[in-house]
């Protein structure tokens, strides 16, 4: 088995509605750490859920508020654990999401 650190979202800036943040591939994915951060002038709800693979999405962070040039670091996603084809979605107009991990197979 092999255990490689990546960078699993880079940097997306988000929209009002949900997109796919990360999609797992073959093997098995750790997040390890996430960061929302809020770069405008406005107070900013976000959500974030999980779609497992061939499944519908289920509200991880059904819904916060992060202030103008604050951050999330998004404490549920610390050790979440995901299967090939699972996806994080995540909505909030405006923010900047990254994600990081572990991928191993």
């Amino acid at each position: 088995m092999s255990v490689i650190a990546k960078s699993l979202q880079p940097g997306l800036t988000l929209t009002a509605s949900s997109v796919a943040v990360f999609t797992a591939g073959a093997g098995t994915t750790v997040v390890s750490s996430g960061v929302l951060s809020n770069p405008t002038t406005a107070a900013v709800t976000f959500s974030v859920q999980i779609q497992r693979s061939g499944d519908t999405a289920l509200g991880l962070i059904p819904s916060r508020t992060i202030q103008p040039n604050e951050t999330d670091l998004l404490p549920e996603l610390g050790s979440f654990v995901l299967g090939n084809g699972d996806a994080l979605l995540a909505s909030g107009d405006g923010l900047v999401c990254v994600l990081n991990g572990y991928a191993m197979s």
